[in-house]
């Protein structure tokens, strides 16, 4: 039986009627949430924990990374009014704070230390009345949550609560997600649901289709030949005749190749190199499709300058074939005179809406890590009024260094603050973080996940009206991953409202398959 409590304020927030009835959901049976992103989900939490507070007991939260840790740390602190009360915990907790926090009203954790301390038996994890799984979509194979839910079922009677915006397409992954939860329940809302309607603002998504240069199309018409002759060697061995080349089997072959040339068939050492140029290539001419010549131009340097022996295997295939050097001219030839087209579509952009709404802000999405550096330099040399930041995760991939927890926390609050108006960032922008709502998204290229694409999306439209823009280059792997993208949102829409029919929860709305797109 829930309080009356449920409704009343929460630090300065009033609770939403939809938060209000789904919280009391989750306190009667283990339950997942799926909620738009920005309509709330850790209010709904909260309410939930408070009650559980209210009860005598303790709540675990866990959210996937560190900044997610210590965000979620901050609002419940707010929220619930008790900053002394909620501990938050990670891999850089030291061994001699860790009982104290784990003692705490509220433990705020990541995944990983929570399983740790389970395999350790150094956490109880029935002392806590409440488990919540941030972005539980994640939950699969070995993955931290899998193992946490399963111990936390088999020695507590609590309740576990998993909050998403989109948890897949895939209708036996659902199945599998709910089972291993342990979910009982599943409380879906979409935009159009009558009680979440009215908090949500218009956002409109536009595809942008992009010529690439004539120059560029040579360039690629010679690096698309390199790679069919490539894929023509290995499909002539047995090993790979009839197969359909995508780098996923090939890099699954290339695991069993190895073992068996250490095995007794040594001649497959010589299979092995052409495999690994099929894949490093394949992502070159990828990187010229969908992101420019400047990213193919340094990855192929790369190869053709590594001391790494493999690397240098790749680089004498490759310089095998007599259009190599004259492409690599091309493409040098391209960079001194050249523009990339994509760029310049972000930057002109980005400068009429900042034009058009001076107090604007605007988000850039690129899929790739390299990408999102040469972008940012672009547009700070090209247009410096327009405050430009990069936002990338904490690993530092070669010469790239990661940036820790404090600069992207400094990063989001001179972007929240006015000081960038146009912040580029990586996949690490997808998911959960709270980032200011900006006026306008850009998605640099499609990407083929529609639960990135959803969280992409959902970055805008919250406060205000939003705008979504997605480029595309003509004639690239762009319009498969944009249309894989659509195809999985649409199966996941279906699976949805199939889903919601079979719990107690209101069914969640349909929206007509892609409406959320605009091909003119």
């Amino acid at each position: 039986m829930t309080s009356d409590r449920l409704a009343e304020p929460l630090g300065d927030i009033t609770p939403r009627e939809y938060q209000v009835s789904i919280a009391r959901q989750c306190l009667q049976k283990n339950t997942m949430v799926v909620l738009p992103t920005g309509l709330g989900k850790t209010v709904i939490a909260a309410l939930a924990i408070r009650e559980i507070l209210d009860r005598g007991g303790r709540a675990l939260f866990l959210a996937p990374t560190k900044p997610l840790v210590s965000q979620h740390g901050r609002t419940l602190k707010n929220l619930l009014g008790m900053p002394d009360r909620v501990g938050l915990l990670t891999g850089e907790t030291g061994q001699s704070r860790r009982e104290g926090i784990l003692s705490s009203s509220v433990v705020v954790s990541t995944p990983q230390t929570i399983e740790n301390l389970v395999d350790s038996g150094k956490i109880d994890l029935s002392a806590y009345g409440i488990l919540v799984f941030d972005e539980v979509h994640r939950a699969s194979g070995n993955y931290a949550y899998v193992k946490i839910a399963k111990a936390y079922l088999a020695s507590s009677a609590g309740l576990i609560l998993g909050m998403t915006a989109s948890p897949g397409g895939d209708r036996s992954k659902l199945n599998v997600l709910m089972k291993i939860m342990g979910f009982q329940n599943a409380v879906i809302k979409s935009e159009d649901d009558p009680d979440v309607r009215k908090y949500v603002q218009e956002t409109r998504t536009e595809i942008v289709r992009i010529k690439r240069p004539p120059e560029v199309d040579e360039i690629l018409a010679i690096a698309r030949k390199i790679l069919s002759e490539i894929s023509a060697k290995l499909q002539k061995s047995d090993e790979f005749s009839g197969v359909r080349l995508t780098r996923k089997e090939v890099a699954s072959a290339i695991s069993d190749l190895s073992g068996r040339a250490r095995s007794g068939e040594p001649e497959l050492f010589n299979l092995i190199p052409v495999a690994t140029s099929y894949i490093r290539f394949d992502y070159a001419v990828e990187y010229l499709e969908s992101q420019g010549v400047e990213i193919f131009q340094e990855y192929l340097l790369q190869i053709i300058n590594s001391e790494d022996k493999s690397m240098q295997r790749t680089a004498r295939i490759l310089r095998s074939f007599p259009e190599f050097e004259s492409m690599m001219r091309m493409t040098a030839d391209f960079m001194e005179h050249g523009d990339n087209p994509k760029m310049m579509y972000v930057k002109r952009l980005c400068e009429d809406r900042l034009t058009s709404n001076p107090g604007g802000k605007i988000l850039v999405f690129t899929h790739f890590r390299k990408t999102s550096e040469i972008l940012t330099e672009y547009l700070s040399r090209n247009s410096p009024g327009l405050k430009v930041a990069r936002f990338v995760g904490q690993g530092t991939k070669g010469e790239d260094r990661g940036m820790n927890q404090k600069t992207q926390e400094s990063v989001l609050d001179d972007f929240r603050n006015g000081k960038y108006r146009v912040l580029v960032a990586t996949s690490v922008a997808e998911e959960g973080l709270d980032i200011p709502s900006t006026d306008l998204v850009i998605f640099y290229e499609p990407i083929p996940s529609d639960i990135r694409s959803i969280q992409r999306r959902g970055r805008t439209g919250r406060n205000r009206a939003g705008e979504v823009v997605i480029l595309t280059y003509e004639g690239s792997r762009d319009i498969g991953y944009l249309l894989s993208s659509m195809n999985k949102e649409s199966r996941m829409r279906k699976n949805l409202y199939s889903l919601s029919r079979e719990n107690e929860s209101s069914p969640v709305s349909r929206k007509k398959d892609f409406d959320l797109y605009d091909f003119s």
